[in-house]
Formats: structure tokens, sequence, C-alpha cells
């Protein structure tokens, strides 16, 4: 019986499809985790395309974001998988705004995959982004577990700051991750971005990473004109590119592995 699980977040047969090489390739990689679907609905209708895929699920009536919520306590969950698709109605899970608001208080890192992207490779460019914030821990420890058990490369981007108090802040991030990343033998390159706006969007536009690991946008730090802007959450979701996103909580759950 396995006791954690990669949980793929499905509202079809489509996101089955999209999701469930991705599901199979990282529970065999992350130590050969358990791997379900999870579906969520209003009301109970035909599970047969559920029973299909050949892979447990859980069926539930009721709202997306507390079974979300209980991901990692009720299911001990320890990833979640969600297809994201710009095109769909804006009332799917897959939809940019939807998922955005549903995963929210997710307590586990949630991988948001476009359809038709290709799985990532072994040997494959794990992006994330360094600022001057304390912000970098879990996405250091993601880092670490995708290079580790998927056998990928690691990145870090930052800005080339002029200000001396940030250029000082962003040197103490990157010698914590040299402290975290040297017990683990895991190494990585580090490149200065060039563009400027989103740190996480230059990333990618700079990168083109097959991962990007990201921190969505913590509400405390958010100021009037950020309210009344798109989250850049949002435009990440508009990429062909998959984002392991990490909700800014205390009480978010790791892997320990």
């Amino acid at each position: 019986m396995k006791d954690q699980f990669v949980i793929m977040c499905v509202e079809s047969a489509q996101d089955v499809s999209v999701l469930l090489p991705w599901g199979r390739h990282f529970a065999e990689r992350l130590n050969h985790k358990g791997l379900m679907l999870l579906h969520v609905s209003k009301e109970r209708g035909d599970e047969r395309w559920l029973e299909e895929s050949g892979v447990p699920y859980a069926s539930l009536v009721g709202e997306w974001h507390t079974a979300i919520e209980g991901l990692a306590t009720a299911f001990n969950g320890i990833l979640a998988l969600v297809a994201v698709d710009a095109s769909v109605r804006r009332g799917s899970l897959s939809y940019p705004a939807r998922l955005l608001r549903e995963f929210r208080d997710c307590k586990v890192a949630y991988l948001c995959v476009p359809k038709g992207v290709s799985l990532l490779p072994r040997g494959g460019e794990v992006a994330l982004t360094f600022t001057y914030r304390r912000e970098g821990k879990e996405k250091l420890l993601w880092a670490s577990y995708l290079t580790r058990f998927v056998g990928c490369r690691v990145t870090i981007a930052h800005r080339d700051y002029r200000d001396g108090g940030f250029r000082s802040q962003l040197a103490n991030n990157l010698r914590f991750a040299d402290k975290l990343f040297k017990p683990l033998d895991v190494s990585y390159a580090t490149v200065v971005l060039r563009k400027g706006g989103n740190v996480d969007m230059a990333a990618v536009e700079q990168l083109d990473p097959d991962v990007l690991i990201a921190r969505t946008t913590d509400a405390r730090d958010r100021d009037l004109l950020d309210w009344l802007m798109p989250l850049p959450e949002r435009r990440l979701l508009g990429r062909s590119t998959p984002v392991l996103f990490l909700n800014p909580r205390e009480d978010l759950y790791i892997l320990c592995d």
C-alpha cells in the first residue's frame, strides 16, 4: 500500500490523456509513489471514463477548492497535476483564472501541464528565479528532487541589481542555495536576466526551460496597483511551459526523501 501519492486533478477523459504520462513519470521517479485521479463535481455523473483509465481514483461530490485544500491531509498527496488550457470554457478547472483560484490554498506543489507538451526529459532544464527576497527554500527543495530523482539540470535566474543592499541579499540567497545543494550533490548554473518586468516571465522567455518552478503571489505583498493588474501567474499559464507552483504558506507540505 502506497503511503504518498501523485494526484492528477481531472474533469474529463481528455485531462487524463494529458496528465497520465506525467503522473506515471513522477510517481515512478519520486521513489515509487502512488498514483491516483481526483475528480470533483456538483453532482454524481457517469464515471466510466475514470474506471477506464486503469488508475485508482476518487470521485467526490462537492467543491474543487475544498478537495484541493485537503490533498495533503485527506489523500496523502505530495504533488498535484492539473492540465491548463486557456482556450477552454471559463468554468473549466483547466482555465487559468479558475485553476489559480481553486488551487490558491493548495498545501502541496502543483504542476500545471499545457496540453500537447512533451514529457519532462532526463537532462531537461528546470529553472527557478531568485530575487533579493527570502522566498527560495521550497523552490530549491523541489529543484533538488527533480535533479536527484528525474535527472534534470537546474538553472537559477536572477536580476543584476545595482542597489548594494539588494545585491547583498541576493548573494545571501545564492549562498543558501550552495548550503542546501552541496550535501545533496546537486549542481546548478546561474543566469542574469536581460529583460525587465516579472522575473518568472523573463526567465521563461530567456531560457525556455522544460519546467519552471515558481512561487505564487503572496496577497500580503500586493499593493493597490497590483490588485488592478492580472496576476503574473496568469501570464505564465498562457505560455507552453509547464509550471510547478508553490503557494506562500506556512503549512506547505514537501517531500522529505
